[in-house]
Formats: C-alpha cells, sequence, structure tokens
C-alpha cells in the first residue's frame, strides 16, 4: 500500500491570481526551455507528476497547471474552451513564459489546440504542441449522458474512491491510484458539469488549418481512443500535413499517461520534442 510519503512530488507549488480568480500549479525547475502540461477533466497537475519529474530529468522547465475547478485553481467564469484557453494564456503571461512547448491530455487537449488556434497573444510565444487524445468536439444530445460516469468521486475523500480506483485500473502505478484520488477530492463538480452540459456543439476540427506550429496528436489504441474512425478521418483530412503529425499508439487507453502505455507515450513525446 503506497502512502502519501511514498508519492510525494518534487515540484513547487505557485499560485497566482488573475482576473477571474486564482490558477495554481507545479513547476519542476530547470535552466531548460519551458513545457506546460494540461490535464484532462476531473485530474490535476499532480496526476502529471510522472510526465512532470521525467521531463524534468530530462532538461526541461516543466509547468504543469491546475485547470479551473481543478487541484487548488479556482472555478472559471465559463465553461466554454476558449475561456479555459485564455485562463491558461493569462497564466503564461503573467509567469512570462516564452518559446514554449505544450502537452494536453483529452479536455487539456481541447484547451491546449484552442490556445494554439486562437486570438490570445500568446499563441505567438508556442513554439509545438502534443495532444493526447484530444477532446475535439461534443454534442449538446449526447454529452450530458457522459456526465454521471465523470462526476463519480467527484469531491469525495480518497478513503472511498482508492478502493475503485485500484479495482479498475488493475495495471497503474500506485501513485496514479494516489493522485487521481486527491484530485477527484479536490475536483468542484460544477467545473465538470459545465463541460458536458454546455448548451450547444462545438468542434476544434475547423481550427486545425489554422495551426502554425509542429502539432503531434497521440491516439490512444481504437479500442480505447475517444476519436472514433469518422473523426480521425476528419482530423487527418484537415489538418495541415506539414506541421501536423498523428500517431497511434498501440496498447494505450484513453488515459495514455498511466499503465503500461506511459512508456512509449513518452517516448513519442520526447522525440517529438527533441
Amino acid at each position: 500500500m503506497h502512502t502519501h510519503e511514498d508519492c510525494q512530488i518534487t515540484a513547487q507549488r505557485n499560485t497566482i491570481a488573475l482576473a477571474h480568480g486564482n490558477v495554481s500549479f507545479l513547476e519542476w525547475s530547470s535552466d531548460g526551455p519551458a513545457v506546460l502540461l494540461c490535464h484532462g477533466i476531473t485530474s490535476s497537475a499532480a496526476t502529471l507528476w510522472r510526465l512532470g519529474a521525467d521531463l524534468a530529468a530530462d532538461g526541461w522547465r516543466v509547468i504543469a497547471v491546475d485547470l479551473p475547478g481543478h487541484g487548488q485553481s479556482d472555478l472559471s467564469p465559463a465553461h466554454d474552451i476558449d475561456t479555459i484557453a485564455g485562463i491558461v494564456g493569462d497564466l503564461i503571461q503573467v509567469i512570462g513564459l516564452t518559446d514554449l512547448a505544450l502537452v494536453g491530455h483529452s479536455w487539456g487537449g481541447a484547451t491546449t489546440l484552442a490556445l494554439l488556434t486562437g486570438t490570445h497573444p500568446v499563441r505567438t510565444q508556442i513554439r509545438c504542441a502534443i495532444l493526447l487524445d484530444p477532446l475535439l468536439r461534443q454534442e449538446a444530445a449526447v454529452a450530458p449522458g457522459w456526465l454521471p460516469q465523470f462526476a463519480v468521486g467527484v469531491g469525495q475523500p480518497p478513503a472511498e474512491t482508492l478502493p475503485r480506483l485500484r479495482e479498475l485500473n488493475p495495471d497503474w502505478h500506485p501513485c496514479d491510484h494516489y493522485w487521481k484520488a486527491q484530485a477527484l477530492a479536490e475536483c468542484r463538480y460544477e467545473q465538470v458539469a459545465g463541460l458536458f452540459l454546455m448548451p450547444e456543439d462545438w468542434t476544434l476540427i475547423p481550427r486545425l488549418a489554422q495551426v502554425h506550429v509542429p502539432v503531434l496528436f497521440l491516439l490512444a489504441d481504437p479500442a480505447y481512443t475517444i476519436i472514433p474512425p469518422a473523426l480521425e478521418a476528419e482530423l487527418r483530412a484537415v489538418a495541415p500535413s506539414e506541421q501536423v503529425q498523428i500517431q497511434v499508439i498501440p496498447g494505450t487507453t484513453h488515459n495514455m499517461l498511466r499503465g503500461p502505455g506511459y512508456r512509449p507515450t513518452y517516448q513519442a513525446i520526447r522525440q517529438f520534442l527533441g
């Protein structure tokens, strides 16, 4: 049984007050180039403990953000992807990050792509991006049906969620169980519901035509990816081939940074970052 002591994170915790409220983040310091990590829904900066530590060990200055309503960050004023991306952009601006790489998973992948193709001034500071099985579109008629599944464990103490996490994910590292349980405890239901109860359909696919820097899509195994074949075909058709690479990592689940899929996923990330 792993305890908190076994799963200590060496990163420094910082919190910055932005116009909408506080945003908290973890930073693994280094003199190397900056990379900013965005987690998925109901996770947190701490759930990226392994990726952050490995990138830092490889010489990167790593910043992992608690996205709004998650970890120690305040709720967002609105729930559309551009609002979330704008908050991340404001954080980048305040910290003064330049020439940085972005890595985003799922909801964090949508946030990353929206920031990259939106109007926030920091988009000129982004030199590349990696999107891990990103959320690329949502249908208002379908998404509410996903909310009960994603709301399980939100706001509950780790003692209640850990047994289920271990049972459902026996191949995860024990610290993945630990930090996901912590993230669920800290997560605010309003933020999760805000994503799945968006009143209108949305899609980021058309924005791919605006991609101006190298982007790597890492998709989970076809059996587990949240990007169905028709959407992947649309993605490949729209994405400018000179900028966008699309790679499927066999044997991974949607949680590509946990379990046995972590190692091949990390190797692909490192190869792309150079």
